[in-house]
């Protein structure tokens, strides 16, 4: 019996990757969740997955969300720290507004009685530190989201994912230096400072679908997605390597993020680790059927010709 499975930030790079991972098994229908259903990237996305449902929800809204999930069988939830209207909300005070909307999503998956949900989440800060960094608020809001869905376990099965370090952004935010031209890498952490670095848009999906099928293992724990640490400075390295141009790392202070629940998270990276540099999941994810992106690969596979200034 073919399942079907409901899918928070679909036109986003976690979304998307599960999106793709369980369009490809077959076993799934797909009904991608997203506040703009005609939206000019949900247009393309339909262009390849043309049988993909598109439902119009928000995660502010409670009532959406119900609707959206019903008659789902499972339900992947995502919340976005840096999108502009929850930035807003946060810089407004209202720090509780990415836990609302993460707790939406558990409580919204409950009410259309879906038999499991995968929350996007992440490992308390403040916990890690012993209390050192404990303004890192959107870490602190997935945390407290996905200890709500472990708190349903009676009502839900509950899976957390755990996103490494995107080596999407740095393709984002690379520049071309003023003095030498060279593409550099701009960073908020030490050039030595070792982050679990992901291919997220490749990444997600696969680790998503063997927790379904493996719940067993993976019911409530923590599952990071990840193949590996690395230097932050060989992101760089690893773009010459795979496109002959010169490449470095630069280094920004940590108080210049713009914004403070930032900047306490990539100090914590540079003092205690991104995941507590935690190495269990590696093992885990080798019984995986599916190679993680190295550095080199992913620069490899992007065939990205580099920022424009």
């Amino acid at each position: 019996m073919v399942k079907l499975i409901a899918i928070v930030g679909a036109t986003g790079l976690q979304g998307g990757s599960v999106l793709k991972t369980f369009h490809a098994s077959g076993e799934y229908k797909i009904r991608a969740i997203t506040r703009n259903p005609n939206s000019n990237t949900v247009k393309d996305i339909s262009k390849e997955f043309p049988d993909v449902v598109w439902v119009q929800a928000d995660l502010n809204d409670l009532s959406s969300l119900s609707k959206a999930f019903s008659g789902a069988d499972v339900v992947f939830g995502v919340t976005n720290n840096m999108d502009a209207e929850l930035i807003q909300m946060v810089q407004a005070g209202d720090y509780e507004a990415e836990y609302r909307q993460g707790k939406n999503i558990v409580d919204a998956a409950i009410a259309a009685k879906a038999d499991s949900l995968i929350l996007s989440g992440i490992y308390s800060l403040k916990q890690l530190s012993g209390g050192k960094y404990s303004e890192a608020i959107h870490m602190e809001a997935k945390h407290k989201a996905e200890q709500y869905l472990l708190s349903k376990a009676s009502q839900i099965k509950g899976f957390r994912v755990h996103l490494g370090c995107y080596l999407e952004n740095f393709a984002s935010n690379a520049r071309i230096s003023d003095d030498d031209k060279v593409v550099e890498f701009p960073f908020f952490v030490s050039p030595t400072t070792k982050l679990p670095l992901v291919d997220v848009a490749n990444d997600t999906g696969p680790v998503v679908k063997y927790a379904l099928d493996h719940p067993d293992e993976c019911l409530g724990v923590p599952l990071e997605v990840s193949g590996g640490y690395y230097e932050a400075q060989e992101v760089a390295r690893s773009y010459t390597e795979a496109t002959g141009k010169p490449a470095r790392h630069v280094q920004l202070p940590h108080d210049t993020t713009g914004l403070f629940f930032m900047t306490q998270m990539f100090k914590s990276f540079d003092e205690f680790g991104y995941f507590g540099l935690r190495t269990e999941f590696l093992e885990r994810n080798k019984k995986i059927d599916h190679k993680f992106a190295t550095p080199l690969e992913f620069w490899k596979n992007k065939k990205w010709e580099g920022p424009s200034k």
